[in-house]
């Protein structure tokens, strides 16, 4: 009993695997292909790696990948598969005008084709999603497939082809309205969303930056930190990454496309203040003009500013004299352009007409003023100017001088004239004037500085402001002999050198003059006609000895 029933189990187990066999070792009409995609960031090639089942092994970091389109396209038919048990595809035949099929991935990465003619099908990418760079070959596939020993035929294929996905690159190149590249812009990088996905990038002495491995999308760079000297521009600079491309170390493109922003900056205005031109001290008297010169370098794109405005506040020991004057580049311009205004010790200059300083180099702002009367000696009195500024970015700031000086000062020089061998005898009528270095009379208060020593022999010059100076003598003092003639003193050959400082405000000098022994003629008398009998006696012989040696010479 146990014998038959092992006799029935073994026909029912061969039976039961019949099906299986006849499967392969028949031909069937028709075939499928299933293509299952995936996207990676380094796909290992682009071309068909698969023997065409469903156990190929899948990278780790490959995800199903949608809608990618695929297009297969009949292109050769078999019309016979087996020959006497072994695998052959015999009468391989061309097809032409074969209708092309598509279809899109599915969520899972899959594209179904079914119910396919057996033959050889060429199969290329036709669409995709744009993050991933398609496959450019067109590859081929048979179906059935064979397997890799030669002993089974797959009438059901399966691909497997992988995307990489798309990683740019970006370059910036920072510029001066130049177009000199400046180094040290700082930036962050954005995604579209608002996304910072890079900060604290710095432009390098060439001016760039260069960012690799973007994936596809937009993006932009925002400046967050601008060079030395220059206005930030919070500008969002946009771009967008179509393609893959790398960069080499030196900034060459190594491989596909690298995007380039370009990013202009323009100088910040610069302001600068000095006295009477150039000086950053003046020690001077009060109640004597001076003029305040304040200059700012007009930005390269004033045209777009929307403020701009020179503002200098006068300490209150010192007097506005008349009404400010604004220059552009040197020539005088009117309140349409520039505005002037003076409100008590303030006054401002704003910009009215940004189109009309288009293209100019210079804005000067002239303030003429003085020290009140009264104010201490030596006591130092500062100011500062500044500029206010926004431009088209709405950029607001401000940038202010350095701290010029005036001193006031009240120099005083005392001279007495004396005899010079008996300096308790003052001399009256000596006549002096103070000259700069430069040979000119000093002029103080509208008034040249020239004095007449007075009955004590004394001259005393006032207001006089810090400098150097030399006292010259232009007539001596005369003075009256025991015989009631008169004689004059020796006029002073060599001028007297003073500096007038902080710390020689005070001069007092005694100067000595002495007797020339010579008496000094009176108009019509008998001293006039002994010096003009002499005179005509020395030219009649000088005239005798000039004829004497003509005639000589002939």
């Amino acid at each position: 009993m146990k014998k038959l029933f092992s006799i029935l189990l073994a026909f029912v187990l061969m039976f039961s695997a019949l099906p299986n066999f006849l499967v392969n070792a028949a031909s069937k009409d028709k075939g499928s292909l299933t293509i299952h995609k995936y996207e990676q960031e380094k796909a290992p090639n682009v071309g068909l790696n698969s023997n065409g089942s469903t156990d190929q092994e899948v990278p780790a970091d490959a995800k199903p990948l949608a809608g990618v389109t695929f297009e297969i396209k009949q292109i050769a038919s078999f019309e016979k598969i087996t020959s006497d048990g072994k695998i052959v595809k015999e009468n391989v035949k061309p097809v032409d005008n074969a209708i092309p099929i598509k279809l899109t991935t599915n969520e899972k990465g899959e594209a179904v084709f079914k119910d396919l003619p057996l033959g050889r099908y060429e199969v290329k990418e036709i669409a995709g999603p744009p993050h991933v760079n398609l496959n450019p070959n067109t590859y081929t596939v048979d179906i059935p497939m064979t397997s890799a020993n030669g002993d089974v035929l797959n009438y059901d294929v399966h691909i497997y082809p992988k995307n990489e996905i798309k990683r740019g690159a970006v370059e910036l190149t920072k510029t001066g309205a130049t177009d000199k590249t400046l180094a040290g812009a700082e930036f962050s990088l954005f995604k579209e969303d608002g996304t910072e996905i890079q900060k604290n990038l710095v432009t390098g002495a060439d001016g760039k930056i260069r960012v690799q491995g973007l994936a596809y999308g937009k993006y932009y760079f925002q400046e967050t930190k601008a060079p030395t000297g220059y206005v930030l521009d919070p500008t969002k600079y946009e771009f967008f990454i179509k393609e893959s491309g790398t960069i080499n170390p030196d900034g060459s493109i190594k491989s596909g496309v690298v995007v380039e922003v370009k990013v202009k900056n323009y100088e910040e205005p610069e302001i600068d203040k000095k006295i009477n031109g150039d000086l950053e001290t003046l020690p001077i008297n009060p109640k004597k003009d001076y003029t305040y010169d304040i200059k700012t370098l007009i930005p390269e794109d004033i045209k777009d500013y929307k403020k701009y405005v020179v503002t200098d506040i006068l300490d209150n020991r010192l007097v506005i004299q008349g009404k400010p004057i604004v220059k552009i580049d040197g020539v005088e311009v009117d309140a349409s352009v520039v505005e002037v205004l003076v409100e008590g010790q303030k006054v401002t200059a704003t910009v009215k007409d940004f189109t009309k300083l288009d293209g100019k180099k210079q804005l000067h702002l002239q303030i003429t003023s003085q020290i009140k009367e009264g104010v201490p000696v030596g006591t130092e009195i500062p100011n500062t100017a500044k500029v206010e500024f926004t431009n088209n970015h709405d950029v607001t700031k401000e940038k202010e001088t350095k701290p010029v000086i005036v001193v006031p000062t009240i120099g005083n020089i005392t001279l007495t004239k004396v005899d010079g061998e008996d300096h308790t005898k003052t001399l009256q009528g000596a006549e002096f004037e103070l000259r700069d270095k430069n040979g000119k009379v000093v002029v103080v208060e509208g008034k040249e500085v020239k004095g007449v020593s007075d009955a004590n022999g004394v001259i005393h010059w006032n207001n006089i402001p810090y400098g150097e100076y030399q006292i010259v003598e232009t007539k001596a003092p005369i003075y009256t002999k025991e015989d009631g003639t008169t004689g004059s003193y020796q006029l002073l050959k060599d001028p007297i050198d003073i500096t007038i400082d902080a710390n020689h405000q005070t001069i007092k000098l005694t100067v000595e003059n002495h007797k020339s022994g010579w008496n000094l003629p009176s108009t019509g008398g008998m001293g006039t006609i002994i010096f003009t009998t002499v005179g005509l006696l020395l030219m009649a012989a000088a005239v005798f000895i000039f004829i004497r040696r003509k005639t000589v010479n002939q």
